[in-house]
């Protein structure tokens, strides 16, 4: 992604795994500023399948920035590819529920 050496980390600060389905939340930094997302995880038979989007804030201020929405996109791509690969860090609040 061009701009990716701006790209520091991607952290889940919150989690809640109800059986196969988990919603998340956290933040990365990009640039030297933080920006908030939300997602969902759901273990299907293939593996996970993620979605990630981020907070209207976090979306306008990327936007009021000079991002453009095709760049905002791939930013959110990245962030989930990331949360696929794991290459996250993990700090907050986790709970695991049993259904």
């Amino acid at each position: 992604m061009e701009g990716e050496e701006f790209f520091v980390d991607v952290e889940i600060d919150s989690a809640e795994t109800h059986g196969r389905v988990s919603t998340f939340s956290g933040s990365f930094l990009l640039g030297g500023r933080r920006y908030r997302f939300s997602g969902i995880a759901v273990m299907t038979v293939g593996g996970p399948t993620i979605g990630v989007s981020l907070t209207s804030e976090s979306e306008a201020e990327l936007l009021s920035s000079g991002f453009s929405n095709e760049q905002v996109e791939r930013i959110l791509a990245e962030v989930q590819r990331r949360v696929v690969e794991g290459s996250f860090r993990l700090g907050g609040d986790v709970r695991l529920m049993d259904d």
